[in-house]
């Protein structure tokens, strides 16, 4: 187990104090505690050193398989007002000790950027931003979901997908699948291009030309559809925000919440 106080596991009721931990890990930490399928996790608070950070990245390595993401959960980050969404450095598919320092002080560094300074008006120092180390989903496919329409604010889930992890929706680098999913179980489905997808092997994740005949084609079943909706609908209720999801299923099909965020523009 790992001893220190600005560590705490996400499903430890801990792990919800937002002014430690920032919002992204509360809410997944919330949402664990709720009986959400979560990858296994933990965020270190805002306060950790890099010197403390390197005496307990052995056994944090330990406690979570790699491969393992490492994400911000800055001070206001995936607030009702700001999202900062893709702006922070994230590092998918750190495999040792040595990555996992290097994943770490990037991301407390991110704060810098100067998409930072853009979206915000200023930097975020290291110590306003805290850190989420979780165990990979190897997906099959991924991607995001709205319980709203962030657009009208009408009760439509919008889900937007593509094959292989969901990086390459949440950085736009491909035109996704979008369906929009109906209160009355209904949907419409536009057929994004994808034409590239991003898989997870050994050393970390690259990127790959997706078949022409699955790139024709939707990404997802009518059952997964209706499954993806569903959780979207319920992380509204359950958490208490029209909320912005990331999800993924893995190759035993199972799916996984992996953000959940206000949804910042109603």
């Amino acid at each position: 187990m790992i001893g220190s106080e600005h560590i705490a596991f996400l499903i430890s009721p801990n792990a919800t104090d937002i002014l430690l931990f920032g919002a992204k890990a509360a809410n997944l930490a919330k949402a664990v505690q709720l009986g959400f399928s979560v990858p296994n996790g933990m965020a270190i608070s805002k306060v950790c050193t890099e010197a403390e950070f390197v005496l307990l990245s052995q056994n944090i390595i330990e406690e979570l398989s790699p491969p393992i993401a490492v994400r911000s959960s800055a001070t206001g980050e995936d607030s009702e007002t700001k999202s900062f969404a893709g702006l922070f450095e994230t590092h998918l598919g750190v495999g040792t000790t040595v990555d996992l320092l290097n994943a770490f002080a990037s991301v407390k560094s991110s704060g810098a950027s100067v998409h930072i300074k853009k979206y915000h008006g200023e930097e975020i120092p290291p110590e306003q931003i805290a850190v989420l180390v979780q165990c990979m989903v190897n997906a099959t496919r991924a991607g995001v979901a709205f319980s709203r329409d962030p657009i009208t604010g009408e009760p439509n889930v919008i889900i937007e997908s593509n094959y292989g992890l969901g990086k390459s929706v949440v950085e736009g680098d491909v035109t996704p699948d979008s369906i929009e999913y109906l209160p009355d179980g209904t949907y419409k489905t536009f057929i994004g291009r994808k034409s590239t997808k991003i898989t997870l092997y050994d050393k970390g994740i690259h990127i790959q030309e997706t078949p022409p005949e699955d790139a024709k084609r939707c990404s997802l079943t009518d059952e997964e559809i209706n499954g993806i909706a569903k959780l979207t609908q319920k992380v509204e209720r359950d958490l208490g925000f029209p909320a912005d999801i990331e999800w993924a299923f893995d190759f035993d099909g199972k799916l996984w919440l992996l953000q959940a965020r206000p949804i910042t523009t109603l």
